[in-house]
């Protein structure tokens, strides 16, 4: 049946349908990606992210940033003068630089200093690729007006809003003024099993214009819809919370990536085809080859362990996250499996499912968990970024660092390896990234399992979409047309 709110009014509604609710619009504090998703449409960054070779664009300022200093620590760019709020309000340089201040992790990257209509950064190390700092979704330039939070991009928070049932209209003062109108991002629960079944009937239904949280196995019986297909850039991992005594020692976390099989886990979540997304490495596919060497033996995983040092784990907690994911469409059933194959090595595994996205967040900051089932979206195209968001000292969870840019869930501590990202950011070459790799296979805090891709679904009646690598798209580049 079509919905008639897609009719009423302006005809311009495009109608997106979600798995979980949003959770913040408060761009330096999002976590999740739907979250991400509905502030980059409210929320400009001050640089695009890169296309394709196409370096990051710049958004709200006039250039790329110069740089002013050989060792790469000092750059400056001027503001674009031509840049409203929703409100109306004119962006300046002063109101640029007090919200990149709200960032925690700009705040411990850069300090800013404004002259004249440019905007400096003094970089505390340096970083040949700053921009694309500025091109992440956290990045999102907001100005506070009491309580609300008003951004420069095509659309606003209307006052109807609600998590479940997200409105944003158009800026009047964004330029160019977005074809579609009315965004409205609705959540549709899984079921029990955590099957997206009332997403998939709507969107067979023609309730739902546009999806992005769905998989291939999801989508493989949808008939009335287009679909669309973007390289992996997302993993599955399996966390060893390294803080724990019992998994300090590497030889005790070998033994247990050891026991698990990751193409049994490609075929829980993706039984047509698993081997072409069984993870061989924790960058995804879009952005690595490498092989980590870590084979699925019984045998081998009872051996590591009996001649591991202690102590030894004999029962594990294993947090699980709240909900289907692109790169772990079937969580707990994953989880089943892995508390299966460590029950062979004597380990009873206490499955933990977090009991929504707050209560997640919350144990991830504290270190809550023995284990970690969850996993990671590219937020660029950047390898450093991804290794550093997932093995970087300074990249801990705690509550002043949330996940959205620190994704060190293993809360693992290496020196070399801090050395190598540092070394990377300077010089991003295939030889130092292998280095690094090898490191964690020896290391092994985590278990990379299974490479997820972006999967887009769209009514008939979607025009002018093309796939985002990254999985957000930009729903002011999108027209309709309803028929």
């Amino acid at each position: 049946m079509p919905d008639p709110e897609a009719t009423a009014g302006d005809a311009k509604l495009l109608r997106i349908g979600l798995i979980s609710e949003v959770q913040n619009l408060d761009p330096s504090r999002a976590q999740d990606f739907v979250s991400l998703m509905a502030v980059s449409q409210i929320f400009e960054t001050p640089f695009a992210p890169p296309q394709g070779d196409e370096p990051a664009r710049p958004v709200l300022f006039s250039e790329p940033l110069a740089s002013e200093s050989e060792d790469r620590t000092r750059y400056s760019a001027q503001v674009r003068p031509d840049v409203r709020f929703s409100d109306g309000t004119p962006l300046t340089p002063e109101l640029l630089a007090r919200s990149l201040a709200r960032v925690s992790h700009i705040r411990d990257l850069a300090s800013t200093e404004v002259s004249g209509d440019r905007l400096h950064f003094h970089l505390r190390r340096s970083n040949a690729r700053f921009e694309l700092v500025l091109a992440e979704p956290y990045s999102g330039v907001v100005l506070e007006s009491g309580s609300a939070l008003l951004g420069t991009g095509p659309y606003r928070l209307a006052d109807d809003s609600t998590p479940q049932r997200l409105h944003l209209t158009r800026n009047p003062h964004h330029q160019p003024p977005p074809a579609i109108g009315e965004l409205r991002f609705t959540c549709y629960p899984p079921d029990e099993e955590g099957r997206p079944t009332a997403l998939l009937a709507a969107l067979e239904e023609g309730r739902v214009d546009f999806t992005n949280v769905l998989n291939r196995e999801d989508t493989s019986e949808l008939r009335r819809v287009r679909k669309a297909f973007a390289p992996g850039n997302s993993t599955s991992i399996l966390y060893f919370n390294t803080e724990r005594p019992e998994l300090a020692s590497s030889e005790v976390r070998r033994a247990l990536a050891t026991a698990i099989d990751r193409v049994e886990v490609a075929t829980l979540c993706y039984p047509t085809n698993p081997l072409a997304i069984t993870a061989a490495g924790l960058l995804p596919p879009m952005m690595s080859s490498w092989r980590d060497g870590l084979l699925y033996r019984l045998d081998r995983a009872r051996s590591l362990l009996e001649q591991a040092p202690g102590p030894r784990p004999e029962r594990l907690r294993l947090m699980v996250i709240f909900g289907p994911r692109p790169y772990l469409p079937q969580p707990r059933a994953v989880a089943r499996y892995i508390a299966g194959q460590l029950a062979e090595l004597g380990i009873a595994v206490e499955i933990e499912p977090a009991r929504d996205s707050e209560d997640y967040f919350r144990r991830v900051a504290s270190g809550d968990y023995d284990m970690a089932l969850t996993g990671w979206i590219a937020d660029t195209l950047d390898p450093v970024d991804y290794l550093e968001a997932c093995l970087a000292s300074d990249s801990i969870p705690t509550t002043d660092r949330p996940i959205s840019i620190h994704a060190n869930l293993s809360r693992w501590r290496n020196e070399a390896v801090d050395g190598l990202l540092k070394e990377l950011r300077l010089d991003p070459s295939t030889a130092l990234q292998h280095e690094l790799l090898a490191a964690i296979a020896e290391e092994v805090p985590l278990l990379p399992l299974v490479t997820g891709s972006v999967v887009y679904v769209h009514s008939f009646q979607v025009r002018n979409f093309e796939p985002d690598p990254l999985g957000i798209p930009d729903f002011s580049r999108l027209d309709l047309r309803r028929l």
